[in-house]
């Protein structure tokens, strides 16, 4: 496994994130170089991870992304890791939180494994940044989108953690919209928690990395950053409301 350390920017530091990829681009992607700072300035200490197929397709040794399901005892595997290092050992002993956090097939995994039984008692909580609802290829067929939505969808409501999803209203896979259409951000009627399973916020115009419509003339220019912007700031804005709690 690979893991990389950004240390915060300010201190104290505010939270651990553990920070997962896509299902077709690694942690040293563009959209993690422009997502980290933004992070790091807001006083997150950032480990961003690379699954081992992540790793060996770096390597040479080209390698399909697994489903989601598959990918749960690897990610239980970097928070053990996460926890035993030097560095980690401090932060937990100060009582820093420990958070998760994926792009797209990273959001999925780090999803499931909050919504299952055997969630780490040092893990507050999750982030994602752009949720797959739906592959773009499987909305074609109604009948198979329909199933897929749902499936994505429905365990969002048994989440053991606060789960925030900024989501681009262009999103491909599924826009803001689309999510809470699917009941995501709802609790359910028989939920037994007493706080939202998932928190949904739009970032307008972005697309699924986050990528804002190129300007027309005679519009005024949007900061081509301004979705990360606003992404890194409510995650940290996010974080601190569950502190308060």
């Amino acid at each position: 496994m690979t893991i990389s350390v950004y240390p915060a920017a300010t201190q104290p530091t505010l939270a651990r994130l553990l920070l997962l990829h896509g299902a077709g681009a690694s942690v040293q992607s563009a959209f993690f170089q422009q997502l980290i700072p933004l992070l790091t300035a807001a006083g997150i200490e950032v480990h961003a991870a690379n699954f081992a197929y992540m790793a060996k397709t770096m390597a040479g040794q080209r390698q399909v992304a697994p489903k989601a399901e598959k990918l749960l005892p690897e990610l239980a595997t970097m928070i053990e890791a996460l926890n035993q290092t030097e560095n980690g050992a401090a932060l937990a002993a100060g009582q820093v939180p420990l958070w998760l956090a994926g792009k797209s097939l990273g959001g999925r995994v780090i999803s499931l494994y909050l919504a299952g039984s055997e969630v780490a008692p040092q893990v507050a909580g999750g982030l994602v940044f752009g949720y797959p609802l739906c592959p773009p290829a499987k909305t074609k067929d109604p009948v198979k989108a329909a199933q897929v939505t749902l499936l994505r969808s429905s365990f969002l409501q048994q989440l053991q953690r606060p789960l925030l999803i900024c989501q681009g209203s262009r999103d491909a896979f599924g826009s803001a919209a689309d999510l809470q259409k699917a009941g995501v951000g709802q609790a359910a009627a028989d939920s037994s928690l007493d706080f939202v399973p998932a928190t949904v916020l739009e970032l307008a115009l972005a697309d699924h990395d986050f990528a804002l419509p190129k300007s027309r003339a005679g519009q005024t220019a949007t900061a081509p950053d301004a979705a990360f912007v606003q992404a890194a700031t409510a995650a940290a804005a996010f974080i601190r409301s569950q502190q308060a709690v």
